[in-house]
C-alpha cells in the first residue's frame, strides 16, 4: 500500500466567528507552518487550495513575505487554485471563473498555483463542474460531499464526465478531509491507529494508494507527523510519505470508470440543502451584484476601452474581489453567526456600488459626456439607453435624474446660488415627454437623494424604449411637460398584446400567455421550520388563514399596465417552547405583489415584497402549471438542466434527499417558466406545482434535534438573524416557453444615462449581435492579460449549433481560448466583422476579440 500523508487545516475563512476572529488564528497558523517549513526539511502543507489566506496572513504579517515565497517556490506550501473556497452550487458559473482567475493571480506572484481542484466541505457539485476545471488545466477534483448511490457503486477514483463531454478525475473522500487528524502524541499509538484508517479507506477495485488527511476546520499542523509516518511505515512495511494533493495524484489510475452528473447525493455525509434557502436576502444581494458585474460593468468596460476609454479592470477587480469573499461556502450558504452575515453587507455594498459607477462611468463615457462626465444645467436633455443584450431590445427604463453638483455658485458682488433644475422636477414641471410622447414621474420615497421640500419626495422618469439595437444605445429627447395622468381603480385585470393577468379572490393569478392559460399563479404556502440554517425540518401543524386580500389596478400614460395585489396572511408568530408545533399566536404576515405589462416584451413582471414578522417558518410562492409532469428543466451552472419530480431513494443515506433543488434563474414546467434570479431554492411537484421560497425563518445556526437530519451539522449556536424578521424584496418574472435569454432580459433590464454630443459610438448601432436565441452570451468582459476582450458563448441545448458572431466595431482576429483566457486553437477566420463557429450541445466556446 502507498500512503501520502497531507498536513493541512480546511480554512474557513468566517463561519461561528468572525473573519477577524479566525485571521487572527490564520496568522498563528502560518506563523507556525513557516516554523515548520523552517525546523523540519520533510514537512509540508496544504494550504486549503485558497490564496485569500495569503493576501490576509501578509496584511498582518508584511515581513514574512519573502519566507512564504520561498516555501510556496520550494514545494513546501501548496495554494490555489481558487481565490476562496466557494460553495459549488449559490454562485454562478461566471464568478466561478472570476474565482479562479483571481486566485491565479493573488497565487503566482508567490510561486507555482496548484492544478488540484480541491473542493473538500462545499454542499455539492454541479454537473459543469468538470467543464469549469478543463477550462483552468485543473484535476484530479477532490471532494467530500455530495455523493450518492454512485459512491458504492465507483472506485474512490472516478473520472467525472460534465453534458458536454468534459472529463476530470474525480478523487472522493469517503471519511472527509479529516480522517487522519488528531493524531496521538505518541507515534506508535498513532500509527496503529492511522493503520486502521488506511486500511478503510481501500474501496474494492482500488489499486492500494490511500490519502490520509492530516487536519481539521482550523487546525494548527500536528508537528509530530512525520514521526508517526515513520512509525506507520515501520509497522506496516507500506510506502508512506509526507506530501502534497499533487503526489497523492500522481498514484491514481490513468483510466477509471466514469459517472456523469451533479452531485448532490448524501449517501456518507451531509448534504445541507438548507443552505439554498437560508438568510435569502444575502442571496438576493449575491445575485444582483453579479448580475451588475456580468451584465452591466464587464461588457462596456470592454467595449468602452474598444472605442477609446479608460482601463476599467482595475475597478471591475476590486468589485469582484468583494463579492468573491462573500461567496465562501459558509458565508454565501448563510450559515454561519449573525455578526459575520452583518458584515457580509459591507462587501455587498462595495461589489453593487462599484460595479454600478463602473457601469455608469462607461456608459456615460459611450455616450459622450467625456471625463467631466457633466450634468446639463437644463430640464430638458438627452438620455442614452442602453441594452446589454446581444440581440435588440424594446423594455421600460428609469432614470434617476441625480446630478453631479446639484448647487452653483456664481462669482461676483450678488454671490448668486443656483440650484440645479433636476431637483425641481416635479415642482416646476408636472410631467415629462419622450419624443414627444408621455412619459411616467415615479415618486421616489427613498432616502439617498436630496429634496427641495421636505414633503415633496424625488421624481424618477420611466418610460418604453423601442428598439434598442444589441449591445448598442438609441438617444431620446426628454423634455417637461404637462402632467399625464395615471388611470387608477379596482380593476383586476390588465392585458397587453399576447398576454392577459387578473386577479383572483384569493390574490393569486390568472394568466392568458398566447394560447396557454394558467390559474392559481403567485399563490402562498407557509409551513413550520424547526430546523437551522443547514436543513429545513417542516412542522405542518398551526393554522394559516387568508385574512385580508387587496387589488387596485394603474394603466400608465406610457402604455405599462400594473395591478397591485396586498395580501395578508394570519400565521402563528413561532414554534411553541418545546419546538414540537407552531403556537397559537398569530401575526399578520403583509405579501405585496406587483405585477406588470411592458408594451413590446413578452413576459409577465411580478415585484414581490414581504414583511417578515413570524419565526421558525418557510414561505414559498407557488405557480400550478395545470397538469402533472414528470421532468421538468431548470438553469444551473452553465447549463439548462433536465430534472425529475420524483425523489431520489436515499434509503442508504446518511441524509434524507431533499425535494428542493437549487437552480440559477429558472425553472420551467409544463410550457411555463418562472424566473426568481436570487431566490435560488425551488421545487416542482409531481402535479407540476413551481414552488420558489421566499423566507426561511430559522433561529439556529444549527440544532442537534432536527428529525430531517439525523446527524451534526454545525455548533449549537442561536442565529436569531435567521429569523430575517425584515422586509425582503424579489424581483420575477413568468412566461410562455423555454427561452433562458427572456429571463436575462428581465433581470437586466435596460439603463439610461444622460447623452452627449461626441459619443464614442453613435446611436442605433449594434456593437455584438448574437444568434440564433438558443445561443447565450455568459460573458462579455475585458481580457485579464491584455488588450481586447473575451466573449463566451453557451449552447445549454441537446445539439450542437453554429453561432454567428457580429461585430460591430473593429477587429483583427478571434481566438478560441480557455476559460483561463490561454490560447486553445487558432484564430477564426473574420469576415467583415463576422465570425462563425460551431458550440457543441451543453458547451462554452470563448473567443478573444483582439483589435
Amino acid at each position: 500500500m502507498k500512503c501520502v500523508l497531507v498536513s493541512h487545516s480546511h480554512w474557513d475563512r468566517e463561519w461561528y466567528r468572525t473573519y477577524q476572529s479566525f485571521r487572527a488564528r490564520l496568522v498563528d497558523l502560518v506563523d507556525r507552518v513557516l516554523e515548520l517549513v523552517a525546523d523540519d526539511p520533510g514537512f509540508r502543507f496544504l494550504l486549503d487550495g485558497q490564496t485569500v489566506v495569503l493576501e490576509d496572513y501578509l496584511e498582518i504579517r508584511p515581513g514574512r513575505r519573502a519566507d512564504l515565497e520561498a516555501a510556496c517556490r520550494a514545494g513546501r506550501l501548496a495554494i490555489g487554485p481558487w481565490y476562496v473556497q466557494p460553495d459549488s452550487l449559490l454562485p454562478s458559473g461566471e464568478a466561478h471563473v472570476r474565482n479562479l482567475l483571481e486566485g491565479r493571480r493573488v497565487g503566482e506572484p508567490l510561486g507555482p498555483v496548484s492544478r488540484i481542484a480541491y473542493c473538500p466541505d462545499s454542499f455539492g457539485h454541479p454537473a459543469q463542474f468538470p467543464q469549469l476545471f478543463r477550462g483552468f488545466g485543473l484535476g484530479p477534483f477532490i471532494y467530500w460531499r455530495g455523493g450518492g448511490e454512485e459512491v458504492d457503486l465507483l472506485p474512490a477514483a472516478y473520472r467525472w464526465m460534465a453534458p458536454d463531454g468534459s472529463a476530470v478525475l474525480a478523487y472522493h473522500l469517503a471519511e472527509g478531509y479529516f480522517a487522519a487528524s488528531g493524531l496521538p502524541l505518541d507515534p506508535q499509538v498513532a500509527a496503529r491507529g492511522l493503520a486502521e484508517v488506511a486500511r478503510s479507506l481501500v474501496r474494492p477495485g482500488g489499486d492500494g494508494a490511500v490519502l490520509l488527511m492530516n487536519g481539521f476546520d482550523h487546525a494548527l499542523p500536528e508537528a509530530h507527523a512525520g514521526a508517526v509516518a515513520e512509525a506507520l511505515a515501520r509497522a506496516t512495511g507500506w510506502t508512506v510519505v509526507r506530501g502534497l494533493l499533487e503526489d497523492f495524484a500522481a498514484l491514481l489510475p490513468a483510466d477509471p470508470p466514469s459517472f456523469s452528473g451533479e452531485l448532490l447525493g448524501a449517501r456518507t455525509a451531509n448534504l445541507l440543502p438548507g443552505v439554498w434557502s437560508a438568510r435569502l436576502p444575502l442571496k438576493l444581494r449575491n445575485r444582483r451584484a453579479e448580475a451588475l458585474l456580468e451584465g452591466w460593468a464587464e461588457p462596456w468596460a470592454a467595449l468602452g476601452a474598444t472605442l477609446g476609454a479608460a482601463d476599467e479592470r482595475p475597478a471591475l477587480g476590486a468589485a469582484w474581489r468583494a463579492l468573491l469573499q462573500n461567496q465562501a461556502h459558509d458565508s454565501i450558504g448563510g450559515c454561519s453567526q449573525d455578526r459575520v452575515h452583518r458584515q457580509m453587507h459591507g462587501r455587498y455594498d462595495v461589489a453593487e456600488e462599484l460595479a454600478s459607477e463602473t457601469a455608469t462611468r462607461a456608459l456615460e463615457r459611450v455616450a459622450g459626456l467625456g471625463a467631466e462626465r457633466r450634468s446639463p444645467w437644463t430640464e430638458e436633455f438627452d438620455l442614452a439607453v442602453f441594452n446589454p443584450s446581444p440581440h435588440p431590445r424594446t423594455d421600460v427604463v428609469r432614470f434617476v435624474p441625480v446630478p453631479r453638483s446639484w448647487i452653483r455658485f456664481t462669482v461676483g458682488a450678488l454671490r448668486e446660488v443656483a440650484i440645479h433644475p433636476w431637483l425641481r422636477i416635479g415642482l416646476t414641471a408636472d410631467g415629462y415627454t419622450v419624443d414627444g410622447r408621455p412619459a411616467r414621474l415615479a415618486v421616489d420615497q427613498g432616502t439617498d437623494r436630496i429634496r427641495l421640500l421636505a414633503d415633496v419626495p424625488a421624481r424618477t422618469i420611466e418610460f418604453v424604449a423601442a428598439d434598442v439595437p444589441a449591445f448598442g444605445w438609441k438617444r431620446f429627447r426628454l423634455a417637461p411637460s404637462g402632467r399625464h395622468l395615471d388611470q387608477e381603480d379596482a380593476g383586476r385585470e390588465i392585458s397587453c398584446e399576447a398576454i392577459a393577468v387578473s386577479a383572483a379572490e384569493d390574490g393569486t393569478l390568472a394568466a392568458r400567455l398566447g394560447e396557454r392559460t394558467y390559474a392559481g399563479l403567485a399563490g402562498l404556502e407557509d409551513v413550520g421550520d424547526r430546523g437551522d440554517t443547514y436543513d429545513f425540518d417542516p412542522v405542518r401543524t398551526g393554522e394559516v388563514t387568508l385574512a385580508e386580500v387587496g387589488v387596485r389596478r394603474r394603466i400608465d400614460a406610457t402604455g405599462i399596465r400594473h395591478l397591485f395585489v396586498r395580501r395578508v396572511l394570519a400565521v402563528p408568530a413561532s414554534l411553541t417552547t418545546d419546538r414540537r408545533r407552531r403556537s397559537d399566536e398569530q401575526v399578520p404576515l403583509t405579501v405585496e405583489t406587483a405585477v406588470r405589462l411592458v408594451p413590446g416584451t413578452a413576459r409577465v413582471d411580478l415585484g414581490v415584497r414581504v414583511t417578515n414578522v413570524a419565526r421558525d417558518h418557510r414561505l414559498r410562492l407557488l405557480f400550478p402549471t395545470g397538469a402533472p409532469t414528470k421532468s421538468f428543466r431548470a438553469a444551473t451552472t452553465f447549463d439548462v438542466a433536465c430534472r425529475e419530480t420524483e425523489r431520489r431513494d436515499a434509503s442508504g443515506w446518511v441524509h434524507p434527499a431533499p425535494s428542493t433543488f437549487p437552480h440559477q434563474g429558472f425553472v420551467f414546467a409544463n410550457g411555463l417558466t418562472v424566473a426568481a434570479p436570487g431566490l435560488p431554492e425551488a421545487e416542482v411537484t409531481a402535479d407540476g406545482v413551481i414552488a420558489v421560497t421566499l423566507v426561511r425563518a430559522v433561529g439556529w445556526l444549527a440544532r442537534m434535534d432536527l428529525k430531517s437530519r439525523p446527524r451534526p451539522a454545525g455548533p449549537l449556536m442561536p442565529a436569531p438573524g435567521a429569523q430575517c424578521l425584515e422586509t425582503i424584496e424579489a424581483s420575477l418574472s413568468f412566461f410562455s416557453g423555454l427561452d433562458p435569454r427572456v429571463a436575462r432580459d428581465a433581470e437586466l433590464g435596460l439603463r439610461a444615462v444622460v447623452a452627449g454630443e461626441a459619443p464614442l459610438l453613435g446611436p442605433d448601432q449594434a456593437l455584438l449581435e448574437v444568434s440564433p436565441r438558443d445561443i447565450l452570451v455568459t460573458a462579455l468582459k475585458p481580457g485579464a492579460g491584455g488588450p481586447g476582450m473575451v466573449l463566451r458563448l453557451l449552447n445549454p441545448t441537446d445539439a450542437p449549433i453554429t453561432a454567428r458572431v457580429a461585430l460591430g466595431f473593429p477587429a483583427s482576429e478571434a481566438v478560441p481560448v480557455r476559460l483561463d483566457e490561454t490560447p486553445e486553437a487558432a484564430a477564426l477566420p473574420l469576415d467583415g466583422g463576422r465570425v462563425e463557429l460551431t458550440v457543441p450541445a451543453h458547451t462554452l466556446r470563448s473567443l478573444w476579440l483582439r483589435g
